[in-house]
């Protein structure tokens, strides 16, 4: 699929934009500079492709809904399509018109097939970012092939990583080696803690009977105590009570006894009061009286010194008016010799700036000699015109010189022969570049032929058993691994059943030689009596009492007697070692029984032994043909492997010594050309050099050759430019002397006008501006101070006027004084009059409210003396007032501390009457009473322990029983061993689905490598030579101390580079190969999708900017490559060096 148009009608900040994409362009560059649009037209291509997504985005200049984006497109069949997308959530595709016929929702299935947005944007997507990041993880995955080749195919990064991290995860769950961080293990410990905890908490009914019987007890002893302590307690508080009541009574009894010496004044409770208040209030009285007395004698005597000057008073207010005037006074006088001064220096200047004009006039007629702002003006005008001319003159004086320097220059930079154009040479180098990249591996390549012969020649020499010839040892038949690794079973299976029968022989053996031992050291003791030797008695004697029963001559009673108590006599000795004899008939069973299997194993053993020299010829057998002589199985499996690896290695030299060939044929070919262009071109001492040597040395010269012909291209343009600009300069000359000349003439004339003689310069006429500027400023100063001078004269000789008819009328003693002076003295004068006045009227009006108050004090004084008197009287006691007043205080306070003893007493007495606490007190012994008390604590303190001890007693059994109730606990470990069991279930579950994703992953990267490593990395160092401009030929594979396979990039002289070993912008190289080179692939069996890359080569310099668009242009065999960039320099490199096969979009 390929853009033919892109139409951005309604999106982000554009608006009715086309982006025509020229058919047969090689690369689509779209340039502008930055708030242009490019980021909304890059990302405009995947929401016309795949939909607008559910967020509002790119809306923030139109409605959302009136989003559209519209394109045509052509499949890789030719097919055609013009649609647009609009935004919405169905029918989204509409046909490209103004009608908008909707259309199918797989109208574009067959232009990107199976092609989703994510795998669009990682894959056909390409920033610096995304550069960066694929580079800097590529080096960090060490070069491994799987991982890399997959992030670059998809985008996608740290395949790798993910793989670790998934093992990683499993290896926390389950691992065969126990540890308490791993999840699974953790749960089986909770597992069997349950487990434990269900068995220890089961329901017993012995244990529940004993904790019954237990709680029982407890609680009858618990009773028992409590009301042995209830006792006690109320002992010990009545003994408490009357010992905290007895000083109670003692104090109420004193108190009453106080009480009792007030008798003759208990009638009068309630004069206290009164009289109380009747000797306050006379006391008050008296006090006031004597200080409003005392007060009226003060006043009296002020007011009689109290003096003020009649005159002085009522001309106060004029002095008052006169002195506020002091202050402008004083500053007029001390201002108006400076302000003068300031007139003195205004003439002067006047004077200077008469002298510096050159006038003939006096300083007062200056200002009718002042010239009009406009002729000011325009000379002015006229002086900036002249400074203008005058720099333009110089400059271009100056540039004319400049250019015909730098003339001389160009003309004297090439002396020699004149440069010619390399490019057809180049042309031909180009052409040899695939061969001589090829020619330079063979060094590399001859060096290891000659590894690759060592190596083989020292495996051969390692191979035990030896072999002569490997070439004549291929040629005859060999039994392979699977054979001799079956031959192998077959002898071990033999080896091992011969020697499992001979060590049970061996044991049988052992078990008869112990067995014959342990029989000898039970018969080394008392005779043994076995069961046969009794029976064999038994028959004797049943023999010899039927013959003596039957009266049969040789049997007598003797013999019967004496068999009889033979038998019993066994019999005893059997009973009395039971346990020995039967051990020993035990040992002569086995005995017999080891020997019968001891035969068996014998014959097996023969047999066994037979089968294995057979099994032993057939495996010698397989090595007839072939010479060698065959060692033990296992040793000849790994004989037989070395001579696979072996013949492999051989195959593997045979293919480098066909390539080294090849390469040969191709250095044969291509030398003769390389000489040929070298004589050409001018390069000496050529012959002597290799061929790839030669193909260096040629390229650099080229390349010298292609500088100095693009210099002298470039100095012939530089040479016509600089004949061109100095004839501008000359003509700019002859223009501007025109125009000094009719400045000249404006500026005599204006100069004139301002009294400047012939002649004048400009730095004259600015000087004599400048004074002209001065002069109005000066005059309009100079009257200021003038004015200001005469009013502060007028002043001054008013104030001194007025001062002096003050003094003539009210102080003719300070008429001799200055004025300030005069009226300072006035001032204080006045003040101070002003103040005595007003203290005397203070004086009188105090000294009439002072009689006032001293005649109501006196009246008050009377009327309490009497009420006093008669409250006396009433009485009807010959004592003072005041004593009376004390004892009636002193009685009442007693009667306050008895009704508080009694408050106490009702506090401490628990209900109890006075009189029953006086009954019990009755021979009541304190110290009696503390003791009891002691030894009543002590025993309670014992009781509370005990209490304690049993109440946690009954406590703990109440707890297992209520624990062996409800089964809390049983049941809590019964739900803790089920969710043991399911947690371990589902840990199970999810170590195998991470175990199955990480081999799934790996076994993807490693199909994906085994598939496409080959030929995508070819093609990948193909395009990364071309990106590095031939300084690396390629990549190559090669197994790391990983076991994996590794890249690495190959220099022009076949040293290989490992990915850490690369620079920063080479790494970006070889990223950008990479994802080019599996696009390609990608498109080669798919609908290929448009490459999309937003500025990639900021990072880059110049040459590797070169390198980089011709590699993306040679990109459309497969797709179409569209760059967005805001670098001018790109787009100068692209077309200089791309010419037509660019096309350059600028928006």
């Amino acid at each position: 699929m390929r853009f033919d148009r892109l139409d951005i009608l309604r999106y982000g900040a554009l608006t009715d934009r086309s982006l025509e994409f020229r058919k047969g362009a090689g690369l689509h560059i779209i340039y502008g500079p930055n708030e242009a649009g490019k980021s909304s037209a890059l990302k405009a291509i995947s929401d016309l492709l795949f939909g607008f997504p559910h967020e509002i985005e790119q809306a923030f200049l139109h409605e959302a809904s009136t989003l559209r984006i519209g394109a045509a497109i052509t499949s890789r069949g030719g097919n055609d399509l013009r649609f647009r997308r609009r935004r919405g959530r169905k029918n989204t595709l509409v046909s490209h018109s103004d009608q908008e016929a909707p259309l199918p929702d797989d109208a574009l299935s067959p232009f990107l097939g199976a092609l989703a947005r994510p795998v669009f944007e990682r894959a056909f997507g390409l920033n610096t970012r995304r550069l960066r990041e694929g580079a800097a993880t590529m080096l960090q995955s060490g070069g491994e092939i799987g991982s890399l080749l997959f992030s670059a195919a998809s985008g996608l990064t740290g395949l790798t990583n993910l793989r670790r991290a998934l093992d990683s995860d499993a290896e926390g769950i389950f691992a065969q080696r126990r540890s308490k961080d791993r999840l699974f293990y953790q749960a089986l410990e909770r597992h069997e803690e349950a487990r434990k905890a269900e068995r220890e908490h089961e329901l017993r009914s012995g244990d529940w009977k004993r904790l019954i019987d237990e709680e029982e007890s407890i609680a009858a002893e618990l009773a028992q105590l409590q009301s042995q302590r209830l006792a006690k307690r109320q002992e010990h508080g009545r003994l408490t009570a009357l010992r905290n009541l007895e000083p109670l009574l003692v104090e109420i009894d004193a108190e009453e006894r106080v009480i009792s010496a007030f008798a003759e004044i208990d009638g009068m409770v309630d004069a206290e009061e009164r009289l109380a208040t009747a000797i306050e209030s006379n006391r008050q009285a008296v006090d006031s009286m004597n200080a409003a007395r005392a007060n009226t004698f003060r006043l009296r005597d002020a007011l009689s010194v109290a003096q003020v000057d009649e005159a002085l008073y009522d001309a106060a207010g004029k002095i008052m008016e006169r002195y506020a005037g002091k202050s402008a006074y004083l500053a007029a006088k001390s201002d108006i010799v400076r302000v003068r001064g300031e007139v003195d220096d205004f003439d002067q200047r006047i004077r200077q700036l008469v002298r510096k004009l050159g006038l003939d006039v006096e300083a007062e007629q200056l200002q009718d000699h002042q010239p009009t702002d406009a002729a000011l003006a325009r000379l002015h005008h006229l002086a900036e015109s002249g400074r203008e001319l005058r720099r333009l003159s110089v400059d271009v004086e100056r540039n004319l010189a400049k250019e015909r320097s730098y003339l001389r220059e160009l003309d004297n930079i090439y002396d020699g022969p004149p440069p010619v154009d390399p490019r057809p040479y180049a042309d031909r180098l180009a052409a040899l570049q695939g061969d001589l990249a090829e020619i330079a591996r063979g060094d590399a390549l001859q060096v290891r032929i000659e590894r690759a012969r060592s190596d083989l020649e020292s495996g051969i020499g390692r191979l035990t058993p030896a072999v002569d010839s490997l070439d004549q040892l291929m040629s005859v038949p060999l039994p392979d691994v699977a054979t001799l690794s079956a031959h192998r079973r077959t002898i071990e299976t033999a080896m091992a059943s011969l020697g499992e029968i001979s060590g049970k022989i061996a044991q049988a053996a052992t078990e008869i030689v112990t067995v014959s031992l342990e029989m000898k050291r039970l018969e080394s003791g008392d005779e043994i009596v076995t069961r046969d030797d009794i029976s064999r008695e038994r028959s004797r004697r049943d023999e010899l009492w039927d013959g003596f029963v039957a009266g049969g001559a040789p049997f007598k009673a003797e013999d019967v007697s004496a068999a009889i108590l033979r038998v019993d006599h066994l019999s005893d000795l059997a009973l009395a070692d039971a346990e020995r004899v039967a051990r020993h008939t035990q040992l002569l069973m086995r005995s017999a029984e080891l020997l019968e299997i001891q035969a068996r194993l014998e014959s097996e053993e023969q047999a066994a032994s037979t089968k294995l020299r057979r099994h032993e010829g057939e495996y010698t057998g397989l090595f007839a043909r072939s010479g060698v002589t065959p060692l033990a199985a296992e040793q000849m499996v790994e004989w037989r492997r070395a001579v696979e690896d072996l013949s492999a290695q051989r195959t593997a030299l045979n293919a480098l010594e066909d390539e080294m060939a090849v390469l040969r044929l191709s250095e044969d070919r291509a030398l003769p050309v390389l000489n040929e262009i070298a004589r050409e071109t001018g390069l000496s001492d050529a012959r002597t050099l290799a061929c790839s040597a030669l193909g260096r040395v040629l390229q650099r010269h080229l390349q010298a050759m292609e500088q100095r012909w693009s210099e002298s291209r470039a100095t012939d343009g530089k040479r016509a430019s600089s004949l061109e600009t100095i004839r501008d300069l000359e003509a700019d000359g002859e223009e501007l002397r025109d125009r000094i000349d009719r400045w000249e003439a404006e500026f005599a004339e204006a100069a004139a006008a301002l009294g400047l003689g012939e002649g004048a310069t400009i730095e004259m006429a600015q000087a004599t501006l400048d004074v002209w500027k001065q002069v109005p400023q000066v005059l309009v100063e100079r009257e200021n101070r003038s004015r200001r001078v005469r009013g502060m004269s007028r002043d001054i000789r008013a104030f001194e006027e007025s001062v002096a008819a003050l003094t003539g009328e009210v102080a003719t003693d300070l008429s001799q004084l200055s004025a300030d002076a005069a009226i300072d003295m006035l001032h204080q004068r006045a003040v101070a009059t002003n103040s005595e006045q007003q203290r005397r009227t203070r004086l009188v009006a105090d000294m009439e409210l002072a009689e006032l108050s001293l005649k109501r004090c006196e009246e008050e004084a009377t009327a309490c003396d009497a009420v006093l008197s008669d409250l006396t009287r009433s009485l009807s006691l010959a004592v003072e007032p005041s004593s009376l007043l004390q004892r009636l205080t002193d009685r009442r306070a007693a009667l306050g501390n008895l009704q508080a003893s009694r408050r106490r007493f009702t506090q401490h007495a628990n209900g109890r009457a006075e009189e029953d606490v006086r009954l019990e007190l009755s021979g009541f012994d304190r110290t009696e009473a503390a003791l009891l008390i002691e030894e009543l604590e002590r025993e309670d303190v014992k009781l509370v322990d005990r209490l304690g001890a049993l109440t946690a007693r009954l406590s703990e059994t109440q707890r297992k029983k209520q624990e062996l109730e409800t089964s809390k606990s049983v049941e809590y470990a019964v739900f803790e061993k089920l969710s043991a069991e399911q947690e371990t279930k589902d840990l199970a579950r999810q170590w195998i689905v991470l175990k199955l994703a990480a081999r799934m992953l790996s076994s993807s990267m490693e199909a994906y490598r085994e598939a496409q490593s080959d030929p995508v990395v070819a093609r990948a160092g193909t395009l990364f030579s071309a990106l590095t401009e031939g300084a690396f030929l390629g990549l190559a594979q090669e197994y790391g101390e990983d076991d994996a396979l590794h890249l690495q990039a190959v220099r022009t002289g076949g040293e290989r580079v490992p990915l850490a070993g690369l620079s920063e912008g080479t790494a970006d190289q070889l990223y950008l190969a990479l994802r080019l080179a599996f696009l390609e692939d990608y498109c080669s069996r798919n609908e290929p999708a448009p490459l999309v890359i937003d500025d990639i080569f900021q990072t880059f310099d110049d040459d590797r900017t070169r390198s980089g668009l011709k590699t993306l242009a040679s990109a459309p065999r497969a797709f179409q490559t569209i760059l967005f960039t805001h670098q001018a320099s790109v787009v100068d490199i692209a077309m200089r060096e791309l010419g037509d096969a660019v096309d350059v979009i600028r928006m």
